[in-house]
């Protein structure tokens, strides 16, 4: 077609009924073209409609196309309401769109959309109903709600004849609530608008109203449980996933496809997952009817088996259970839920029989499977656990350790305790090595405990003790619990006391154990034999040299003290009858350990001691062996090995035999008592038959009693308070019968005892019935024997462990400490051991006398050793010093005298630590203590003096036993002329300090300031006299008390010297004038200076010449040119001798000048010319003054802020 020669025309059946108007084309499309036909009145009829070009020159036949369109202007009869379901991934379709259900579920989180559509009585859609008022009402506005806000939209959609249909879509606004809402669509009638624009004539039939409802079910979204799972990659597994609210209609696809296949099961609101290959895939569910911007989703992760743990507490006890947690981990390391685990073979096994194990379902976890360990035997072996994926792979776990061990055991089951006394809770069976157990007390106002289990009285009363024994658990490293046991613990106070005595008939030489006990028999010396104040008992007996009475380990020489004896040593030495008494007192009356605040206890027993028969005539000794029942012995004569021994029991009609012998010496007896005889037969080889017969006596155990070895030897022959530390003991039980002898054998089953472990070390003896304990620390422990079938028969000893290397402990030692250590043991000859120490870099002992020095800081252990007896030990700590100090008086130091400073590394006190013998003495000086301390020397104003204190003095150090103080000798060394000036003229003294060699000290360091007394000395070497100048002076520098002293003499009677001027201030000296009397006489002559409180002579030579002599004037000119003040000028000019002397002095400055310039303004360093090196101060000439040597003029007073420095003057040339 042609645009500009279109042309289009219509023709109706009924014009008046419709309104046609022709709309161009638009701007953007030229070949559409719009004819609008507005209804004015109801009725069908055809339109028709012709298009085509006009007739032109280039289209003179052009082509017309004519249309043929129905047009029906009806009302409605009905209106349908459905949701708008749009799937944006998924070209899908609602089911319910096909159901046309009245119910339909939505979002409650997303407003849903609801097309609208009108049809007439034939049932044809309207292609344009935007004519009629419509009215949108809800049911329950809470839920779902029609707001004028968002008004109903009219929009074209194509229908399935791909002819556009005007569709309304009205958006409902939810709140997020579930339920079922009905919305109602109901059209009223016509809009007037639309009559009046539409020209529609009145009269027009008015609309009969028609409407549609829809319930909506308000949903939550659907969603997938769980969203995130492993699952095994086994055929047989397979994987639900449920799926939650939601529509109801859901298409399922994977993310990933080859991973694992998903089938979706509506009827059971499931996707059933199974695995294919490992890897990770989503499945994502769409909810066909409900608007959601993307779907459910749920993250598979399909894996084989990595590893398998197993996890056990590593201790059982024998009898009882623990249980063992299996699982088995994926490739991400985190364990797959049990329900896998059927799939898996899971099997867990011991690699040996002593443990049984059996799988709880019941007790199973949701990713562990459970099972009960129980302890069959007491042993160690490994849990593993077993899988086998679905290739057959096996796969084990890494073995677990587990330990069964025996029934854990509180020991004791009960104890009783004195307030104040202690008692440790030791224990048996459970783990080992065992682990730390756990102390806990029911309440700790009754009694104490602490870690190591020592259970201490505090307060009358009964509580409990439980001991927990812990392990930890190897995957989450916390402690549980492997097994407990409870004590119980009574505190209480003692009534009374009682002896107990095994018998109370003795024989004589007999000995016997008595010791204190309480009322009851759970009152014994555990219950306050370690009590704190502690008791004191004093034994006695009522008749002398019946009894003798000692304290237990006498037998070792050990005396102990009163504290200690709640026991001693009974033995028979007389017949007769006395009383045994003992007397209990407190040390701390408040303490509160007596009922009713008493402060002693006592009792007595009587005891009879008889003398044991013996034959008088004829003496002859009669032989019996004393054994237990059912006990054996080996018997053993001097005539084994030589002859044919032979054994019989002799038959007595009377008795019965109560033991047996056979071919070999051995004794038995039964558990019958009584006496028999036995014949021991000899045959020897030169055919003499030798017979022996012993009277055997089979007798019951009455009592058992302690030993002690070996002896402990003292040089005072005293006997030691308490068993040293460190050394080796040997205890052996004696049995004894009912009249106080000693059996031969026994049978009897015995338990040793000590109410603490941490302080002895208690090991098998080494024979039969012996016992070894090593003390290891100090204080005091218990030890107890007792028979296992009757308690009974029991024996109780204190050990108490002291230091018996003896140290004076108020003072803590230092570095530079020298000290004296004391022991009392020797040998059985009475001679001393060795000593040595661990460390002799941080404590030197000597090794015989026990002397030691302290060189460095740190910790050393000291060790006193007797070879073949014993060796004990002391641990010393060693400090650092905090601070030295050097005091000494406020004395100069002088030429050729020494002088002496005390020095120590202590802060208070001396350097010698304890009593020292006179061995010591000697080995300390050995020793050379001195090594360690150091005296360095400085100047206090070093900056005016240009050499160190150790160039001028010398120091040696040395150690003083009798007072215990370093002492540091200074000595001043001959100094030159020059040294002996500044050290006088500087104003410095000598500071000295104590220092410690071979380790850097930090402390702080008081040093001893002492003034320097160099000597005297002139500042003339010479004197020069003549006729014209027959008078001069000099200056004599020293000390004031020196010059005080001090005598200066001429040694010729033709020189006079006179003393003009004492100056006192400083530097002090003094003025000497010299006068030649006779000048014919005094040719040569000296001035003497001499000084009784230095000891120092000085020596001026005083040389007098004539003035017409002038080469002795040249020989002995002075060295500045010496002149006297009083000299007139007219006689210095006429004088030929003077005017030479100034010529030379002239020349001599202009010499000095040019030297001094050349020092100042040269770059290299100063070197000094010997030749104008100061020796002797020069003197200096000048008329103002009438004293032309004064010192002031010579030498300035130096600074003590100044630098020393060297002063230039004119030598005395005499060549």
């Amino acid at each position: 077609l042609e645009p500009s020669k279109f042309f289009c025309t219509w023709r109706a059946e009924d014009e008046s009924s419709l309104k046609l108007v022709l709309t161009g084309p638009s701007s953007h499309n030229y070949n559409h073209h719009w004819l609008r036909a507005t209804c004015r009145a109801l009725g069908e009829q055809v339109l028709e409609v012709t298009v085509g070009n006009k007739a032109s020159v280039t289209n003179p036949f052009p082509a017309v196309e004519p249309a043929v369109v129905k047009f029906v202007c009806a009302p409605p009869s009905r209106l349908t309401l459905v949701p708008v379901y749009t799937s944006p991934q998924l070209d899908l379709t609602c089911p319910l769109l096909q159901q046309n259900k009245q119910v339909v579920p939505v979002s409650n989180y997303r407003n849903p959309i609801l097309d609208l559509a009108a049809f007439d009585q034939q049932g044809r859609k309207f292609d344009n109903f935007s004519s009629l008022s419509v009215l949108w009402e809800s049911s329950k506005v809470s839920l779902a709600s029609i707001e004028p806000t968002m008004p109903m939209k009219l929009q074209p959609f194509e229908d399935e004849n791909k002819q556009m249909k005007l569709h309304g879509r009205q958006t409902v606004l939810v709140h997020q609530q579930t339920g079922v809402a009905a919305i109602t669509v109901t059209a009223l009638g016509y809009q007037v608008q639309h009559l009046a624009a539409a020209r529609v004539p009145s009269p027009y039939e008015p609309l009969t109203p028609v409407s549609d409802t829809l319930e909506l079910l308000l949903v939550e979204d659907v969603k997938v449980s769980p969203d995130m799972v492993t699952i095994y990659n086994h055929p047989d597994v397979q994987l639900n996933l449920a799926l939650r609210e939601g529509s109801g209609h859901f298409f399922v696809n994977t993310s990933v496809k080859g991973i694992a296949e998903v089938v979706l099961q509506e009827a059971q609101g499931t996707a059933q997952v199974s695995p294919v290959h490992p890897g990770t895939v989503n499945v994502m569910v769409h909810d066909l009817c409900l608007a959601f911007p993307a779907p459910a989703k749920a993250t598979v992760h399909v894996s084989d088996i990595l590893e398998v743990n197993v996890r056990v507490v590593d201790k059982v006890e024998i009898g009882k259970s623990v249980r063992a947690y299996v699982r088995v981990l994926d490739d991400k390391k985190k364990p797959f839920p049990a329900r896998y685990l059927q799939f898996m073979n899971l099997k867990v096994k011991a690699a040996s029989a002593i443990v049984s194990l059996r799988p709880v379902a019941e007790l199973t976890e949701r990713d562990t499977a459970v099972y009960l360990v129980n302890g069959v035997s007491i042993g160690q072996t490994t849990l593993s656990a077993v899988v086998v994926d679905k290739s057959s792979r096996k796969i084990a776990s890494a073995p677990q350790q587990i330990e069964v061990f025996p029934p854990f055991k509180l020991i004791p089951r009960r104890m009783t305790l004195l307030i104040g006394a202690m008692m440790q809770i030791t224990s048996e069976g459970g783990p080992q090595p065992q682990s730390n157990i756990l102390f806990s007390i029911s309440d700790d106002d009754v009694a104490s405990v602490n870690a190591m289990g020592h259970v201490r009285g505090v307060a009358v009363g009964n509580v409990t003790v439980t001991g927990l024994v812990q392990a930890v658990d190897a995957e989450t490293g916390k402690l549980v619990v492997v097994s407990q046991d409870q004590v119980e613990v009574e505190v209480v106070v003692l009534t009374a006391i009682r002896i107990r005595a095994p018998i109370t008939r003795i024989k004589t030489g007999a000995q016997m154990p008595v010791y204190v006990m309480g009322l009851t028999s759970t009152h014994t010396p555990f219950s306050f034999g370690s009590v704190l104040p502690s008791l004191t008992f004093y034994w006695s007996t009522t008749k002398r040299d019946i009894l003798d009475v000692q304290p237990r380990h006498s037998e070792a020489n050990i005396n102990l003290p009163p504290e200690h004896k709640f026991g001693m040593r009974v033995t028979g030495k007389m017949r007769g009858r006395t009383g045994l008494k003992v007397l209990l007192r407190v040390t701390d009356p408040k303490a509160q350990q007596l009922e009713g605040s008493l402060k002693e206890l006592c009792d007595e027993i009587q005891i009879q001691v008889y003398d044991k028969m013996h034959m008088l005539n004829p003496q002859v000794e009669a032989e019996e062996l004393l054994m237990a029942p059912n006990s054996a012995l080996r018997l053993q004569t001097n005539r084994d090995g030589v002859g044919e021994l032979s054994y019989r029991m002799l038959d007595c009609p009377d008795h019965v035999i109560i033991a047996q012998v056979d071919d070999k010496g051995f004794l038995s007896s039964g558990s019958l008592t009584g006496i028999s005889s036995l014949l021991i037969t000899s045959q020897e080889t030169f055919g003499i038959n030798q017979t022996l017969i012993l009277t055997v006596k089979v007798v019951p155990v009455s009592y058992v009693r302690f030993s002690t070895s070996p002896v402990l030897y003292t040089h005072t022959r005293d006997g030691l308070r308490a068993f040293p530390l460190g050394v080796l003991l040997t205890f052996t039980v004696h049995f004894h019968a009912s009249s106080g002898e000693v059996l031969h054998s026994s049978n009897s089953h015995l338990t040793f005892f000590t109410n603490r472990d941490d302080l002895v070390q208690v090991g098998v003896g080494p024979t039969n019935h012996t016992l070894t304990v090593r003390t290891v620390n100090v204080g005091l422990t218990l030890l107890a024997v007792w028979d296992k079938e009757n308690m009974g028969v029991a024996d109780y000893v204190p050990l108490p462990v002291q230091h018996a290397i003896s140290i004076d402990e108020s003072n803590r030692l230092l570095v530079g400490d020298v000290v004296c250590f004391h022991v009392q043991l020797t040998s059985p000859d009475g001679a001393y051991g060795t000593w040595s120490s661990s460390a002799n870099g941080v404590l030197q002992v000597d090794p015989k006398s026990g002397a030691a020095v302290a060189r460095d800081s740190g910790t050393v252990t000291v060790y006193y050793e007797i070879p073949g007896l014993l060796k004990t030990y002391r641990e010393v700590v060693v400090e650092a010093p905090t601070r030295t100090t050097a005091m000494a008086q406020a004395t100069p130091v002088r030429a050729g005298k020494e002088t002496k400073v005390l020095l120590t590394t202590r802060e208070r006190g001396t350097n010698l630590i304890g009593t020292c013998s006179s061995s010591q003495i000697e080995a300390i000086s050995q020793l050379q203590p001195e090594t360690s301390v150091s005296c360095p020397l400085s100047f206090t104003n070093g900056d005016a003096v240009d050499f160190s204190a150790n160039d001028v003095f010398r120091t040696h150090v040395s150690f003083d036993s009798s007072t215990g103080f370093y002492t540091c000798s200074i000595t001043l060394q001959p100094v030159t002329d020059q040294q002996t000036r500044l050290l006088s003229t500087s104003m410095t003294n000598l500071l000295v300090k104590a220092s410690i060699e071979g380790s850097f000290f930090s402390g702080e360091q008081v040093s001893s300031r002492l003034p320097i007394e160099p000597g005297l000395y002139s500042d003339r070497t010479e004197l020069l006299l003549s006729n014209l100048h027959p008078s001069a002076e000099f200056l004599v520098y020293g000390p004031m008390a020196v010059l005080s002293n001090m005598e200066v003499v001429s040694s010729s009677p033709s020189i006079t010297v006179e003393e003009r001027e004492v100056h006192q201030g400083f530097p002090s000296f003094s003025k000497y004038s010299v006068h030649a009397v006779d000048l014919q006489s005094a040719a040569l002559a000296s001035v003497i200076i001499s000084s009784t409180s230095s000891g120092q002579n000085l020596v001026i030579p005083v040389t007098v010449v004539h003035a017409a002599d002038l080469s002795a004037a040249k020989q002995a000119s002075p060295p500045a040119g010496v002149m006297e003040g009083g000299t007139s000028l007219h006689s210095f000019i006429n004088s030929y001798q003077t005017m030479f002397c100034t010529l030379f002095a002239l020349l001599a400055g202009t010499a000095i000048v040019i030297i001094v310039l050349h020092s100042l303004f040269s770059p290299k360093e100063q070197s000094y010319h010997p030749a104008f090196i100061q020796r002797t101060p020069p003197p200096v000439t000048g008329f103002d003054s009438p004293v032309v040597n004064s010192y002031s003029h010579v030498l300035p007073r130096a600074s003590p802020n100044s630098s020393p420095r060297l002063r230039l003057y004119s030598p005395d040339y005499k060549s």
